[in-house]
């Protein structure tokens, strides 16, 4: 009689066991429906970035949209993308950006001060090639550029920079003149021959003479230099942004894990151009160290970086 009542007893456990699992797994089920309709249904990431032209497309805009699609494509993201109505320099873009108004995403050239009042998404997006600087000059002043043989020798020109770029503190350090205007009258006073050179990131700088190329005739890169040094420009977001900067970063870790970064970045029309035209092994070639970068950027694996 014992047995009997063990078998029913092990039966109506067996029995209420198997209802809990039926109804545990129509919780989840409904539980998974619940938030893939709530996924779909919420609204996309709507990312407006600073509008840095007054007119036109920004032709140093192209590459850094492009990857950042490809990081939201990564993660499955639903995203809008579109510049703010407000013209900005950097040092305005980095401004709103603090302050969490007008815009919610910039890349720029990056510092440990700047690290620390936002959060940087820190896998440089050109790897490296932003601290790679070629020169915008006047056609008829490459002799003088080609009598430069040292850093002492190009100190005795005058470099222009943008309103508030983290590259004149680099060039400051290391003795160079510098004097920064608004990014689009940089073309301008080229031209008018007020400025001995505009060294340029070599990712941007033949997109950036073609787009000028009408106004400014007499513009050129120059031919036999190469200033270098490391200078990440990350995607940053405010500090309270955490979401949106977790996706863009795990976006891009992806994308380096599974090769679409290096291809984008290996196939990209700027970047083929470059490597191309630019010649930079038989380049002289000037190194100059960057003391506003930080620990953290300093320590990245060097698989995140160019290096020719």
């Amino acid at each position: 009689m014992s047995h009997v009542r063990s078998a029913v007893r092990a039966w109506r456990l067996a029995t209420v066991a198997f209802v809990v699992l039926v109804c545990a797994l129509a919780w989840n089920r409904r539980a998974m429906a619940g938030a893939v309709e709530s996924e779909a249904s919420a609204p996309p990431l709507s990312i407006i970035y600073p509008r840095y032209v007054e007119s036109g497309d920004d032709p140093r805009a192209d590459y850094p949209l492009g990857l950042l699609r490809l990081a939201l494509d990564e993660m499955g993201a639903r995203y809008t993308l579109r510049p703010s109505d407000t013209l900005m320099e950097r040092t305005r873009a980095v401004a709103a950006l603090k302050a969490g108004a007008i815009i919610n995403l910039a890349w720029v050239g990056s510092n440990a001060e700047l690290e620390h009042e936002l959060r940087p998404i820190r896998i440089p997006i050109y790897r490296g090639l932003l601290g790679y600087r070629l020169f915008i000059i006047r056609r008829q002043d490459q002799p003088r550029f080609t009598a430069v043989r040292s850093l002492d020798d190009l100190r005795q020109l005058t470099a222009g920079q943008g309103l508030g770029w983290t590259d004149v503190d680099i060039f400051q350090a290391a003795g160079l003149p510098v004097e920064t205007f608004r990014y689009d009258l940089l073309f301008r006073l080229m031209q008018q021959g007020r400025l001995d050179y505009f060294p340029r990131s070599a990712s941007e700088i033949y997109a950036e003479l073609a787009a000028h190329a009408a106004d400014c005739p007499d513009l050129v890169v120059e031919d036999s230099l190469l200033l270098v040094y490391r200078l990440p420009l990350y995607f940053f977001t405010n500090k309270k942004d955490e979401a949106l900067a977790a996706t863009i970063e795990e976006g891009l870790r992806r994308a380096y894990d599974d090769g679409s970064f290096l291809k984008y970045f290996n196939e990209h029309p700027a970047i083929r151009k470059l490597l191309a035209e630019a010649h930079l092994d038989s380049r002289r070639r000037i190194d100059i160290p960057n003391p506003v970068q930080s620990p953290e950027t300093a320590a990245l694996p060097d698989t995140y970086w160019f290096d020719r």
